[in-house]
């Protein structure tokens, strides 16, 4: 009985620590075109790499959120770039939105990677075991 509790005991504590060495990956999904919006998100970006260097974030515009990364728009260009240099993270926009809104592929700045339909993005990391944010309203 003794060599069971032991088991069992050696086994959640396995367990715990496995969970405590897990790295974070977390998709937001961002369709708001609002740069106050905007700017709480990038600060929760932040905020997550405070307290969890090496987490994974990633970003997926689409909607007027897609406006975020229009080159001469970029309100938040430095923000943007420093994050990037940071950790892994990275910002995707939305194909279906752009033609939506008839905004040509080149305005769209090289801080972000266009991806086909945002939704599928948003699945993909889902299925690969992201946790999902919906940012903004």
């Amino acid at each position: 009985m003794n060599k069971f509790l032991l088991s069992i005991a050696l086994l959640i504590a396995a367990t715990s620590l496995n969970a405590q060495s897990e790295k974070y990956k977390i998709v937001f999904d961002l369709n708001d075109g609002d740069t106050a919006t905007h700017s709480t998100v990038l600060r929760q970006f932040n905020n997550v790499l405070k307290a969890a260097p090496d987490a994974e974030l990633e970003l997926v515009c689409h909607g007027k959120a897609v406006n975020m990364f229009v080159k001469d728009k970029v309100y938040f260009e430095e923000k943007i770039k420093e994050l990037k240099s940071k950790a892994t993270v990275s910002f995707k926009v939305c194909a279906n939105s752009l033609r939506r809104f008839n905004i040509d592929k080149s305005q769209i700045s090289d801080l972000a990677e266009i991806v086909p339909v945002a939704i599928l993005e948003l699945s993909a990391k889902q299925k690969e075991g992201w946790s999902y944010i919906k940012a903004g309203n």
